[in-house]
């Protein structure tokens, strides 16, 4: 009996190490920057199993993972994939108020200030503002700062208080927001240059680009993938088979192995850039439909290894790896790592089953016209629904938006008809993708419900039913 004990241990063991691991995982995708305050029992799992970790995302992505346990944070590098889904934006959110996003002065701030801050260990609030405006006085093509002008400084809290929420920034003495109130506040900062270096993510750092005006593009060139040639293809299973083989970390990266004639990128190259970039687009987007692989990714994911790396990483990273014929999903059960839910609360996404639902009954694609025409209707038999779109232009506000949400969650995509099927205001059309028909809308029962505002409950959700 006693002979047990050892072995509950260690089938114990092994279970706490594949929970950590699949938290890890799913910590770092939901908070590239993790940080220690805000998630003590994340940031355990990921200090605990760094090792493991840093080559996961190594291996399967080609990101870096960065964790510093003393200075409580970890920092994933993620890179998304050329060809990724484009879906709804991500900006930089404010910390006060509503959450708005940033616009290009609050970012060009922001950058201002993290510049003047890799110098400055301890400063005050008047400072920075004296040294930003300098800097937008002197640099080419940048407004300049007036601190006088209330807009100006509340401009300048919102990247001051987006520094410190990433803890690359502390305010020692006083608040920043009063700064908004007067220019002559009185604020103590402490900086993090550290932490402010790892905010900057790009393979390729901005002082390698030389000349007046570089160009940008190539801050995303990865030197390891060799040289781009449009079309490279896979030809052949991989080599190695995870981060824990020979053919794990270093494995099948070796240039000098199976170098093709030519100036092209290797064999093992086109193979890493096949791996990588299959798993960025499954990690980032929505829905990866096949026809919108390149011909080196539909290639890997066919081959008997690539599949089952996939199958491999999904499971370690805690999802479930949906295999359709018409493209691949990654299914966070838990919803740990989504920051945009659907169906979700809210009219604007209520909107978008209701379309959803009537993308799915139509034959052919939809024009924007009938759909906003769709809202219209909706907006009228609902009188008490929806309210802040009840002015000129608010069924076509709430269309836009609605189609937004189903583009970027891969519902959806708009496309342009036949030219001699155009009118000048018809605009652009709408079809629905195969991972909608995940999504079963009950028009009647949302019809009943719509006069009682909002609520996802409201709509029958049919994940398991899916066809994508």
């Amino acid at each position: 009996m006693s002979g047990h004990v050892p072995v509950r241990n260690a089938n114990r063991g092994v279970s706490q190490a594949r929970d950590e691991m699949a938290l890890g995982i799913q910590a770092m995708l939901a908070s590239p920057l993790l940080v220690r305050e805000r998630d003590e029992a994340a940031f355990t799992a990921v200090r605990r199993r760094r090792t493991e970790l840093t080559a996961w995302f190594d291996y399967f992505c080609g990101w870096t993972l960065t964790v510093e346990p003393r200075q409580g944070y970890a920092r994933l590098a993620k890179v998304r994939a050329a060809d990724s889904h484009v879906a709804v934006p991500r900006p930089a959110l404010r910390v006060r108020g509503s959450g708005a996003p940033f616009d290009r002065r609050r970012y060009t701030l922001f950058f201002l200030v993290a510049a003047e801050l890799t110098v400055l260990s301890r400063t005050t609030v008047g400072l920075l503002a004296q040294r930003v405006a300098h800097t937008c006085a002197v640099e080419e093509g940048v407004p300049e700062f007036d601190s006088s002008v209330r807009a100006e400084r509340a401009a300048l809290v919102d990247a001051l208080l987006l520094l410190e929420d990433y803890g690359a920034l502390t305010s020692v003495d006083g608040s920043t927001e009063s700064y908004i109130a007067g220019a002559d506040a009185m604020v103590l900062y402490k900086a993090d240059p550290a932490r402010l270096a790892r905010l900057l993510n790009a393979p390729v750092p901005p002082s390698r680009l030389g000349g007046a005006h570089p160009d940008l593009s190539e801050l995303l060139a990865e030197e390891r993938y060799g040289p781009r040639v449009d079309g490279a293809g896979t030809d052949g299973p991989e080599p190695g088979g995870g981060p824990n083989t020979a053919g794990g970390p270093g494995g099948g990266q070796d240039p000098g192995e199976g170098r093709d004639s030519g100036s092209g990128p290797t064999r093992n190259q086109r193979l890493l850039l096949a791996r990588h970039s299959l798993m960025r687009r499954l990690l980032d987007d929505p829905v990866v439909y096949t026809a919108d692989l390149s011909a080196g990714e539909a290639e890997y994911a066919n081959t008997l290894t690539g599949r089952g790396l996939l199958r491999r990483a999904a499971r370690e990273a805690g999802f479930r790896l949906e295999e359709r014929a018409e493209g691949y999903l990654l299914v966070d059960v838990r919803g740990r790592t989504t920051d945009d839910v659907f169906p979700g609360e809210g009219n604007v996404k209520q909107t978008a089953l209701l379309l959803l639902d009537v993308l799915l009954a139509a034959a052919e694609p939809l024009s924007l016209t009938s759909l906003t025409g769709e809202v219209e209707g909706l907006l009228e038999r609902k009188p008490s629904w929806a309210r802040s779109y009840r002015g000129e232009g608010g069924a076509s506000q709430l269309t836009a938006a609605a189609l937004g949400v189903l583009v970027g969650h891969g519902l959806a995509r708009q496309e342009q008809g036949p030219e001699r099927e155009r009118g000048p205001a018809d605009g652009p059309r709408y079809r629905a993708l195969p991972a909608a028909h995940r999504y079963a809308v009950d028009r009647a029962d949302f019809g009943q419900a719509g006069s009682g505002e909002t609520g996802s409950g409201q709509k029958e959700q049919s994940q398991e039913g899916g066809q994508a």
